[in-house]
């Protein structure tokens, strides 16, 4: 399906990352379900040097990764789609219910 970038701010300092707290980050995100999500978001992730170790939430409806604003705008310029706090929270919502089933 599609691999999506949301824009968000960063609520504490992330040092090795230079990212202070308030400054822009992006959270990166697979719409698919399970194992099919993790595969998809680790396997778009890893050529942008992200490690699949790093991985936030892992197994949960909330998985994602946190990735510096520079690494966010490469992965849209990819491909990926820029996705909206609606949007978001509406998949979020969806994922935790279908693992709830």
């Amino acid at each position: 399906m599609a691999i999506l970038v949301h824009p968000a701010r960063a609520t504490r300092h992330w040092i090795p990352a230079g990212v202070l707290r308030g400054d822009r980050m992006y959270h990166v995100l697979s719409d698919f379900l399970g194992a099919e999500g993790t595969r998809e978001l680790t396997a778009f992730v890893v050529p942008y040097g992200l490690r699949p170790a790093w991985i936030q939430y892992p197994g949960t409806y909330r998985e994602h990764f946190d990735v510096r604003p520079e690494t966010g705008e490469r992965m849209l310029a990819d491909g990926a789609r820029l996705a909206t706090n609606r949007e978001v929270g509406l998949l979020l919502r969806a994922k935790r219910e279908a693992m709830s089933i």
